[in-house]
């Protein structure tokens, strides 16, 4: 059953100019972004009630081709970048914790949400699923038991990503994400220490250095572990349309990328030409899937898993180029000539930082309040460019809704979405203030 999933997961920033092998400071401004792709979570899996050849929970009786090719597009280069985004968001952790520390924080803020998921939402979706089916009557309850069948989880879960419990198959819907990105994040801490550390500092600098001199050579031997894997192994419908062992390559990125600022800047020069052989693989992708059918998105016929690694590794390094294009730009333009610290900090800077905390919850919410509203909406006789725009307002809103009001003001609630303990507010407004002044003393004389 295809579940293209996106989704969230923790941020970083690149190192400053000044010390290559070294983080820079955290920009808030990428705390925006991050919360923006995770909004697109709802404009994206809203499409696939409507798209032809999906199996989700709720499909409409007529949908529409248009929203399947957006679909491809977007499962090329979203779960990839998030993964990207996860790593960076893993050399910024290290900064600050010892390794034993980085795990428990881990185990705490993904394996919790996990099973909070596992057992709370994805149950519903499922029940909702064959609700839909004639001759289903079963109880919430008798299936919810069915569903938490700790046995077949056990033996299936962690191997297929999947399980069987009275000859009815199961996934973890869109807590893969979590699972996946915390067993990356522990099998590959022995690796991030070294890399921390002064030798690996070193080869970092060194890779750093040959990335800044061939930027296109990088971006060549970057794609070839992406494109090898998916080849090998092939795409996989309830990962996001990729095999969830490819992820560990831009995972691994991501930590590079925010381990020194030449990558940032080889990426932002090659930017171009990721950005042209990205969109030409996804022509290739596009017009593939009109000539064979749906069907050559699960990956049966030979090249397709191939130039999908092609696609997805050019789109993402398009897109972080860009991204460090415009961020340099900003960054020269706003220390040309500095202007006054500011009395408070700025609201979109507040903004970034609610985000910043509504990133996990959002995404445990998303899909289920989706199926939800999904389920009623697509019985309405209406047109779909009526039904498509409502289901994503009224999903954004009540997930929104419910993050407020249901997880961010309980203590209990933050535990289980993944959430930091609430902090007093007039410790958050010095621990802002302190941040602020550390950047004004950043600033060039």
């Amino acid at each position: 059953m295809a579940r293209p999933v996106i989704a969230a997961a923790s941020t970083g920033t690149a190192a400053s100019g000044s010390l290559p092998g070294r983080p820079g400071s955290r920009r808030p401004e990428l705390d925006v972004g991050r919360a923006l792709v995770v909004a697109g979570l709802v404009v994206f899996h809203s499409a696939a009630v409507f798209a032809v050849g999906t199996s989700w929970f709720v499909n409409d009786p007529r949908p529409s081709i248009g929203f399947s090719v957006f679909m491809v597009w977007g499962s090329l280069w979203g779960m990839p970048l998030l993964f990207l985004v996860s790593g960076m968001g893993v050399r910024y952790a290290m900064r600050s914790r010892t390794a034993w520390a980085f795990a428990a924080e881990r185990l705490g803020r993904l394996g919790i949400p996990f099973l909070t998921g596992l057992v709370l939402l994805v149950p519903t979706m499922f029940y909702l699923e064959h609700l839909a089916q004639p001759g289903f009557h079963q109880p919430y309850g008798r299936f919810w038991l069915a569903f938490l069948n700790v046995p077949a989880i056990a033996a299936g879960l962690l191997p297929h990503g999947n399980w069987t419990s009275g000859g009815i198959g199961f996934d973890p819907a869109h807590m893969w994400f979590l699972y996946v990105l915390l067993v990356f994040s522990l099998a590959l801490l022995p690796l991030f220490r070294y890399l921390h550390g002064q030798h690996g500092t070193r080869l970092v600098g060194w890779v750093a250095g040959q990335a800044a001199r061939h930027p296109l050579a990088m971006l060549a031997a970057a794609a070839v572990p992406v494109i090898v894997t998916e080849a090998v192994f092939g795409p996989d419908g309830i990962t996001g349309g990729w095999e969830r062992l490819a992820y560990v390559f831009p995972f691994l990125y991501g930590f590079l990328i925010a381990s020194d600022a030449r990558f940032e800047s080889a990426l932002s020069r090659a930017r171009w030409p990721a950005l042209a052989v990205a969109a030409l693989a996804t022509v290739g992708l596009l017009g593939w899937a009109v000539a064979a059918g749906p069907g050559v998105v699960s990956g049966a016929e030979p090249g397709w898993p191939a130039l999908q690694g092609l696609a997805g590794w050019a789109w993402l390094a398009a897109i972080v180029g860009f991204t460090a294009a415009f961020t340099a730009r900003r960054r020269h333009t706003g220390t040309a000539t500095p202007r006054p610290a500011p009395a408070s900090e700025p609201r979109w800077q507040r903004a970034a930082g609610y985000a910043n905390q509504a990133v996990l919850p959002f995404y445990l919410l998303h899909e289920p309040v989706i199926v939800a509203l999904a389920w009623i909406i697509v019985r309405w006789h209406a047109p779909i460019g009526v039904k498509y725009p409502l289901l994503v307002a009224a999903s954004f809103t009540a997930t929104l809704a419910l993050y407020e009001l249901a997880v961010r003001r309980y203590r209990i609630t933050r535990l289980l979405f993944g959430m930091k303990p609430a902090s007093a507010p007039w410790t958050e407004d010095r621990s802002r203030q302190a941040r602020h002044t550390a950047d004004v003393r950043r600033l060039p004389a």
